[in-house]
């Protein structure tokens, strides 16, 4: 049996205890066997590796349980195309190289064979959630559904469940509710059609709130604000303000009430399957999302900072959430790259500072999503978060939020399974070597 030991570096646990320096973690086959004060590395005797961390922070693999696009099934839960399995594979890629180790698929419509898939083929450990109930079918088939087979329509959530499925979700999302996917995604992709121009998804983003709101409803609709926007993304003479309402309503309100219908039927069959639900939280469903939070069953109520929020009824919302027994979700989105929908971390700072956060996750930003340890470096630099307390929101706590996601992951204590990460202590973000289950899969930033 394999016998590596990392050396002499700095452990952050998973457990929100304080950073311990000097440290030797050996690792026996897949498992964590002894965490001890940091020795000569000529005192060991026969061990097949001896990793020099010295200066580096050593931290339990991530566990993101908030992905699109890294299992081969339809691509969100519209039901759009799924991606080419060469793009799901480079997709896993990059969440390794950011630090994970065990992820969520919460694309939605999960199969039998998808389900059965051993992980052979790459080494992050991939789990599935299912939003296959008839309301979130419903939706997708308005939506979007272009790219559900009939296995998808049939595979119900119970099914899926039996099947290995570890929780219910994304239910609802920025495709059927009006979210981000209808503004980096459909309405984009309308209005070129019939102008010929290309926005982005700000602009497109603009148009949208000004037909329905943040809140999605045909009440909000302001003429006057649908003109400024259409002049901000330079459709002036292009489209006409009733032609941007049509466009918008005609993408964003026919599957949105279906899909808000969605989240108690989705929280009933997770009660009834002993698994949680992860919800699409934002300003268009923060009402249904607090309805369920107050039933039995465990609610995690994903990207709880959606930029259709603002920061004070986020963080009251979130408070709300957490009096009701819910996990408070908040993910990296694209909020210090791309920033194509967020404007920046404001509303991610909100949050960490009021105390509200459970658990991190990326999402996925239209393919941008920031990595999870850049944002807990940003966020521990400006003061609003500790790092082991970031470190706990991005291991243990998603571990014991969806039990069946992460067995004897999340934390590094003699017994765990061997998911380690050593990174900068001075750039988190910046991976240097990734243990999956005792195997080093990543080494000087480098996938093996």
């Amino acid at each position: 049996m394999r016998t590596t030991v990392l050396h002499n570096g700095v452990l952050v646990d998973g457990r929100g205890t304080d950073p311990r320096p000097g440290v030797d973690i050996v690792v026996r086959g897949d498992t964590v066997r002894e965490i001890v004060a940091s020795r000569p590395a000529d005192t060991y005797g026969t061990v097949d590796e001896i990793v020099d961390v010295a200066g580096m922070l050593v931290i339990p693999g991530l566990i993101n349980n908030h992905t699109h696009g890294t299992g081969p099934v339809p691509l969100f839960p519209s039901g759009h195309p799924g991606l080419p399995y060469a793009q799901v594979l480079a997709n896993l890629d990059r969440h390794l190289l950011e630090g994970t180790t065990t992820l969520l698929c919460v694309d939605g419509f999960v199969t039998a064979e998808a389900l059965a898939d051993t992980g052979a083929t790459h080494p992050v450990h991939v789990r599935y959630a299912s939003c296959n109930v008839p309301s979130c079918l419903a939706a997708a088939t308005i939506a979007d559904g272009s790219g559900l087979t009939g296995a998808n329509r049939r595979f119900t959530a119970r099914q899926a469940v039996r099947a290995g499925a570890v929780a219910l979700g994304e239910i609802g999302a920025g495709h059927t509710l009006g979210g981000g996917g209808a503004s980096y995604l459909h309405i984009p992709a309308e209005i070129e059609r019939r102008t010929g121009v290309t926005i982005t998804p700000r602009q497109a983003d603009d148009v949208k709130i000004a037909v329905l709101g943040r809140h999605i409803s045909a009440s909000a609709y302001d003429p006057a604000a649908v003109e400024e926007a259409l002049a901000g993304a330079g459709l002036t003479g292009r489209l006409s303000v009733p032609e941007a309402r049509e466009i918008v309503s005609g993408i964003v309100l026919p599957a949105f009430d279906i899909a808000l219908s969605g989240f108690a039927e989705a929280a009933e069959q997770a009660r009834a399957a002993g698994v949680p639900v992860l919800v699409h939280n934002a300003a268009a469903s923060m009402t249904q999302v607090a309805a369920i939070a107050a039933t039995d069953g465990t609610l995690i109520a994903g990207h709880s900072n959606h930029s259709s929020f603002v920061a004070r009824e986020a963080v009251a919302h979130a408070e709300r959430l957490k009096e009701l027994g819910a996990i408070v979700d908040v993910s990296t989105l694209d909020t210090f790259g791309a920033r194509r929908l967020t404007t920046g971390p404001e509303l991610l700072y909100a949050m960490f500072a009021a105390g509200v956060v459970d658990t991190i996750s990326t999402d996925y930003a239209g393919g941008h999503h920031d990595p999870i340890l850049l944002a807990i470096d940003r966020a521990t630099r400006a003061g609003v978060l500790s790092l082991p307390a970031g470190v706990a929101m991005a291991t243990a706590n998603v571990a014991d939020a969806v039990p069946g996601l992460a067995p004897r992951r999340g934390r590094v204590v003699p017994g765990a399974i061997a998911d380690l990460v050593v990174t900068d202590p001075a750039r988190l973000h910046h991976v240097r070597t990734v243990m999956i289950g005792g195997a080093i899969v990543v080494r000087d930033g480098v996938r093996n």
